[in-house]
């Protein structure tokens, strides 16, 4: 703190990047220092710069799951709903760091935006509700072209993917790359994932954009149990990719001998 004082007396730009890219509120955000970031801020540092390492200091700080910098900083009015350079609102920052409620709370509070990401890290379930029962839209597509529900099959979360069918997600909904839930989930490899999609109607045959279908994310991803389900349940077995892979050709390239028989 001295020494940040120190350089702020003797003419330092509170608003200039190291030679990483870093700016000193961004980094004291990540440190976790709020006197620091105070004492920046009241040096006229931005609270809505986008530094060289592409993150805000909300987000930074959201990361970071400290409660005290993310009031301040909302106090001192950042934007709550800005995108970093990596497609992130601090919203998801703040479910992606794992946090609890208070930091998502203050979010939403704000009118935080999820940009509907549920993906496969370490999110966890209430955060996921609290922002469903905020009004997120379930079905939309993000930045990285994902719906929440493919985001969270292809992870493996079978609780999100319960709570999100619960909350009226379309299991037949595409994602920017024309994949459907059930070959995320396929990819995945979680059969209570793709057992459960498939009563709740799933098709077994679409196919996305690169025209690859449930069974030949199946066939490379390895999972047996999960091709044999697709097959019990009247997948076409012979039907090829834009590529003119099938998934025969696909298991027999993945070298897993007990799928190369099942087909």
């Amino acid at each position: 703190m001295v020494w940040g004082q120190l350089l702020i007396d003797k003419g330092f730009n509170v608003n200039q990047a190291d030679g990483m890219g870093q700016t000193p509120l961004t980094a004291a955000c990540n440190g976790g220092n709020k006197k620091i970031v105070q004492l920046l801020i009241d040096k006229g540092c931005n609270v809505n710069q986008v530094d060289g390492m592409r993150q805000t200091p909300l987000t930074a700080a959201c990361e970071g799951g400290n409660e005290n910098i993310v009031q301040l900083l909302i106090d001192k009015g950042c934007n709550v709903n800005q995108v970093d350079g990596m497609r992130q609102t601090p919203l998801t920052a703040a479910c992606e760091g794992g946090n609890e409620k208070n930091i998502v709370q203050l979010l939403i509070n704000k009118d935080g935006n999820l940009l509907n990401q549920v993906d496969e890290r370490d999110r966890k379930e209430n955060i996921v509700q609290e922002i469903i029962d905020k009004g997120c839209n379930v079905n939309q597509v993000d930045g990285m072209r994902q719906t929440p529900l493919t985001a969270a099959c292809e992870g493996g979360n079978e609780k999100i993917v319960q709570l999100l069918i619960d909350k009226g997600f379309n299991v037949n909904k595409v994602d920017g790359m024309g994949q459907t839930p059930l070959t995320a989930a396929c990819k995945g490899g979680n059969e209570n994932i793709v057992q459960l999609l498939i009563d709740k109607g799933c098709n077994v045959n679409h196919a996305d954009g690169m025209g690859q279908t449930p069974l030949t994310a199946a066939c490379w991803s390895g999972n047996e149990k999960i091709v044999q389900l697709l097959i019990d349940k009247g997948c076409n077995v012979n039907q090829a990719d834009v590529m003119g892979q099938t998934p025969l050709t696909v298991a027999c390239e993945g070298g897993n001998e007990k799928i190369v028989q099942l087909l």
